[in-house]
């Protein structure tokens, strides 16, 4: 709603098959990418989530120089991996007591890096279309909004209107809402 406000214009595609990017992009970058990384949250830490989820540039790096031909990996940037990778490792676990491995948790966390990538693969592509930021990541998010209200009955989901008497409820929405999503993704 936020988008729409910001921008109510509605996108009008040049070509019909550049939905399917919109789509991908939605289910990729919206749906899959939270369920991993929050289902990863519930089998491991934080801090491993954090470490694991950082490397999506470096899977992004490597699916760009498979896809997309211009795009090359130099020396440079695997040494700015590492540095920059470390950086992270060294912020997260400054207590080497809290230092735990979770297979599943971290797998989980591994795969929301590379779904990332693929959504910034795409989000490239959609950029390169030439059509209002806005417009196109509303269009995004109304994909990945589709992918998740179809991926519910799979899950323990249980809506409990209660909840919004709860000013914290609401105020972590409006926050997850405007600034982590629709400011997040335009920017």
């Amino acid at each position: 709603m936020f988008l729409i406000l910001m921008y109510p214009k509605i996108l009008k595609l040049e070509n019909k098959k550049e939905e399917i990017y919109f789509i991908f992009a939605g289910l990729s970058g919206v749906s899959l990418y939270y369920l991993f990384e929050n289902t990863a949250l519930t089998y491991t830490s934080a801090s491993n989530v954090g470490v694991l989820v950082s490397v999506a540039p470096f899977f992004t790096a490597i699916l760009s120089n498979l896809f997309i031909k211009s795009e090359s990996l130099h020396k440079n940037f695997f040494i700015g991996f590492i540095i920059a990778i470390s950086g992270i490792i060294f912020i997260s676990f400054k207590d080497t007591a809290n230092v735990s491995l979770s297979p599943m948790g971290d797998i989980l966390a591994l795969l929301a890096a590379m779904i990332w990538a693929v959504y910034s693969l795409l989000s490239k592509k959609i950029s390169e279309l030439g059509y209002n930021i806005i417009q196109c990541t509303r269009r995004i998010f109304f994909y990945g909004l589709i992918f998740m209200i179809i991926m519910l009955p799979f899950f323990d989901f249980k809506f409990d209107i209660s909840l919004f008497n709860n000013f914290t409820v609401i105020f972590n929405i409006l926050f997850l809402g405007f600034g982590a999503c629709s400011i997040c993704f335009v920017t």
